[in-house]
């Protein structure tokens, strides 16, 4: 059984469907999720993450066969599907399996190529810190967040709050929430295999990207995904970081809104 997190549940219609990112926990679309109440929300920890572990297969397959499954628990036949980095790929894999149960994609900031075209990448093991004081992990997490300028002051604050109930203290230090074997066994996975779908036929897929940080070969990625993929629509972001959801939840929310009204 998967950890997940329903919100706005009193609506049995349209529903969203959404994965995070690595390390990150299902409570990060909390905000957005509330400015989309018309839509029934289902946020889904990934496999191995907030201090949870069902079983030892880790693998994307066997999370994409325990998402379907727990559509059929909740009796969703057909739903929107958003994924934050790594859930951008993941998705893309759950449509390859059930493309019956998908209205539409939306990428966000991940999924839109395949990191072994691009990269040459040497696969080493992630390590997880271990911070022995409070005032340490807030320190740390005040600097991550206060480097991100273009943030306004109250979407900082959330994403602090969100990043510190990242760590759980246990035996007198602060570790992480997530599994480092199932961190290393996802992120090793999109590297050496393609997740990403081609020629989408009339399936709706949104693409939004951060503008801070991105790559020297976007332009290349994003062309070669327009390619393959004829029903694509990509949007920048403006003053935007990686974990959308939290970082630019309005933005995100328009973009989306935008998307579903074309479907009705």
């Amino acid at each position: 059984m998967l950890q997940y997190v329903q919100y706005n549940q009193e609506n049995i219609g349209k529903t969203i469907i959404a994965i995070p990112a690595l390390g990150e926990r299902k409570e990060i679309f909390e905000a957005l999720a509330k400015s989309l109440p018309e839509f029934r929300f289902v946020a889904i920890d990934l496999p191995g993450h907030n201090n949870y572990t069902f079983h030892e297969d880790y693998s994307i397959e066997k999370y994409v066969v325990d998402i379907d499954n727990l559509l059929d628990q909740l009796s969703i036949s057909k739903a929107h599907f958003i994924g934050n980095s790594i859930g951008a790929w993941i998705i893309q894999n759950y449509y390859k399996n059930y493309p019956k149960s998908v209205h539409t994609l939306t990428l966000m900031d991940g999924g839109y190529y395949f990191i072994g075209d691009y990269e040459e990448i040497e696969i080493g093991e992630i390590e997880l810190p271990i911070i022995e004081k409070l005032e340490d992990l807030q320190e740390a997490i005040n600097q991550q967040v206060d480097s991100m300028d273009k943030l306004p002051s109250s979407s900082k604050e959330l994403f602090e709050n969100y990043l510190l109930k990242n760590f759980t203290q246990k035996d007198g230090v602060f570790v992480h929430h997530s599994n480092v074997n199932a961190l290393n066994t996802l992120s090793k996975a999109v590297v050496e295999k393609n997740y990403c779908i081609q020629q989408t036929q009339e399936l709706p897929v949104l693409l939004l990207l951060a503008d801070q940080g991105k790559d020297n070969k976007e332009e290349e990625k994003i062309n070669s995904f327009l390619i393959s993929n004829n029903y694509a629509t990509v949007e920048r972001i403006p003053d935007s970081y990686h974990f959308l959801p939290i970082t630019n939840t309005n933005d995100v929310s328009k973009h989306f809104k935008k998307l579903t009204f074309l479907l009705n």
